[in-house]
């Protein structure tokens, strides 16, 4: 009986006995909470994130690193990635990224740079810039290993590197054990057209090797006509057409996906707390129903 009741306690644990269970990272992009008038500090922010259960909360750009880490620290909370500007005219980076990597040494956090040419010099899939974003990268990936950190290029609507598959390609040129790319749904759903949306899981699929983060939203699957696309892509979690939680689903139970999925909020309107906590319903409802396989 005793035996029985070890293996038993182990499959549990292991989640062999009813249905394997999410051990994904669950975070939140700062503009969840950014911009309320109440939790108006890091410090405030941090602790109300972390009781909302939580795994982590982005560190958006070194102008807010030190205030933000200094709150992750209090609250022994994780930055789940730093979200960091690469620009292809001089100067390329900010210099202090070297030093806030080094702080950030063992943390797990993910160093994910955005590629933006601020003159609009280049267009994207530009040769002469793709071979100065794969230097650019590499030194930034370098970086990163050093502090024993991955790196996941960030694609962004609008950006000079705004497509998943522009990503994937430099990734490949980019060829650091420590690097990949972040899938981004409603940067994803803003830069396809509808014959691309039907073979996300293809896409997906070719990612997979390289795939270090996931960020997600409630979203409509439409081709949006709205002058704001995000009124479309970026909706509160659980609303919207498309299945955002099959695509979960997809990631964690057919690819086997075991890093971190975040949830992105940018320019959901409203009471930031509720937001916070019917967010955090959601996820607990996505994480019930891949556990029991549904």
């Amino acid at each position: 009986m005793k035996y029985f009741l070890l293996i038993f306690n182990f499959c549990l644990q292991m989640g062999h006995c009813s249905g394997q269970g999410i051990d994904n990272e669950f975070f939140t992009l700062h503009n969840i909470i950014r911009g309320d008038s109440v939790y108006s500090t890091f410090d405030k922010q941090v602790a109300l994130i972390k009781k909302a259960g939580f795994d982590g909360i982005e560190i958006n750009q070194t102008e807010s690193f030190e205030g933000m880490k200094a709150a992750l620290d209090k609250h022994h909370f994780k930055g789940s990635y730093f979200y960091v500007k690469l620009n292809l005219e001089e100067p390329y980076m900010d210099p202090r990224l070297p030093e806030f990597i080094k702080a950030l040494k063992g943390s797990g956090t993910i160093i994910a740079p955005y590629i933006i040419s601020e003159s609009k010099r280049y267009k994207s899939s530009d040769g002469q810039a793709d071979t100065l974003t794969v230097r650019l990268v590499r030194q930034l990936a370098d970086l990163a290993a050093a502090s024993g950190l991955d790196l996941a290029i960030y694609p962004h609507y609008g950006f000079y590197v705004e497509k998943t598959d522009h990503a994937l390609a430099l990734v490949k040129k980019i060829d650091r054990k420590n690097s990949g790319l972040t899938f981004n749904l409603c940067h994803w759903l803003a830069t396809t057209t509808a014959d691309e949306r039907k073979t996300l899981h293809e896409q997906l699929m070719a990612m997979k090797p390289h795939l270090k983060m996931i960020t997600i939203s409630g979203a409509n699957d439409v081709i949006t006509d709205k002058k704001n696309v995000w009124d479309d892509y970026i909706l509160p979690l659980g609303q919207g057409t498309f299945d955002t939680y099959g695509l979960v689903k997809y990631v964690v139970k057919d690819l086997g996906f075991k890093g971190p999925i975040g949830v992105q909020c940018y320019n959901i309107k409203g009471n930031k707390p509720l937001l916070i906590s019917s967010t955090m319903e959601v996820w607990k409802r996505y994480e019930a129903n891949l556990t029991s396989r549904k």
